[in-house]
C-alpha cells in the first residue's frame, strides 16, 4: 500500500517524466493509488491561487477522482501530536502538514512516496523516494 505525498503529485500534473513513469509503474504493480487529505488540501489551495485557477482546479479534481484519500481521524492526530512533541525535543523542524501526512501514513501501514528527506526525520515512517 502507497500514499502519495504532495511533491509527486504536483510532479505528476506538471508533466514530470520521472514523476509520471514512477506511478505508471505503480500502476502497472496493481498499486492503489492513494493519498492524503492534507495533500488534497495543499493541491486545492495551489489551484486556487495560481493564475489559471479554474482550469488548474478542474485537473487537480480529476486527479483526485482517480486516487483514494485517507482521512485524517482522531488516531492519526494523536500520533501526529506526538510526532511533533517528539521532534520538538530534539530541536528538528518539520512542517505541520508533513507530521499530518506522516502520521496519516504509518497509521495506515502505508509506504510514503515522496522526495522530502524532513520525514526521514519522523520515526517509523516508511519513506520510499521516487
Amino acid at each position: 500500500m502507497v500514499c502519495l505525498d504532495t511533491d509527486i503529485l504536483v510532479s505528476l500534473i506538471k508533466g514530470d517524466p520521472k514523476a509520471v513513469s514512477f506511478i505508471k509503474a505503480l500502476e502497472r504493480k496493481g498499486e492503489e493509488l492513494r493519498s492524503t487529505v492534507i495533500t488534497a488540501y495543499e493541491l486545492l489551495k495551489g489551484a486556487v491561487i495560481s493564475v489559471k485557477s479554474d482550469a488548474n482546479v478542474r485537473i487537480v479534481k480529476g486527479l483526485l477522482s482517480n486516487i483514494t484519500i485517507l482521512e485524517l481521524d482522531s488516531p492519526s492526530a494523536e500520533l501526529a501530536s506526538t510526532i511533533y512533541q517528539k521532534l520538538r525535543r530534539k530541536g528538528e523542524i518539520v512542517g505541520e502538514f508533513d507530521i499530518l501526512i506522516a502520521a496519516i501514513s504509518i497509521k495506515r501501514g502505508e509506504e510514503l512516496i515522496s522526495n522530502d528527506k524532513d520525514f526521514l526525520k519522523i520515526e517509523d515512517v516508511k519513506v520510499r523516494f521516487w
